[in-house]
């Protein structure tokens, strides 16, 4: 009885586990004062045109994309997104933080995760198979 219920336990958690992605900012974030947007408008005028950029807005949306222009008042980023669309300008005062994107993934750290998938994945099955053989 007790390798059955273990049994649905394993088999739930490995059912309904599900990714930790949510919309929205996690923490509350302090309004932009006039000093953060003077050091924020100097800071995206010094990335060079071209550079990957993540911007995050105010209302806690965010995108990344490549940044084409940065003037005092606003930013001009190319978003990343399959099908093309225009150049999005938005203002300073929108945002919360502009930073370089560097890329995300190596190749070791792909196989890393898929070799962890794997076990993991293999793992779950042969105790799954054992508690319900084990009777």
């Amino acid at each position: 009885m007790l390798r059955h219920t273990l049994a649905l336990v394993l088999c739930g958690a490995l059912v309904t586990t599900g990714c930790a992605t949510a919309a929205g900012p996690r923490i509350a974030q302090a309004p932009v004062t006039p000093q953060d947007k003077a050091i924020l408008a100097d800071y995206v005028q010094r990335l060079p045109v071209g550079s990957r950029v993540r911007v995050e807005q105010a209302d806690g949306r965010s995108f990344r994309g490549t940044l084409m222009k940065a003037t005092t008042q606003a930013i001009l980023v190319q978003k990343n997104t399959r099908v093309p669309e225009a150049p999005v300008e938005v203002a300073l005062d929108q945002l919360t933080r502009v930073t370089l994107d560097q890329g995300g993934s190596s190749a070791g750290k792909t196989v890393a995760i898929g070799v962890g998938a794997g076990i993991a994945a293999s793992l779950g099955f042969l105790l799954i198979l054992f508690a319900t053989l084990g009777d």
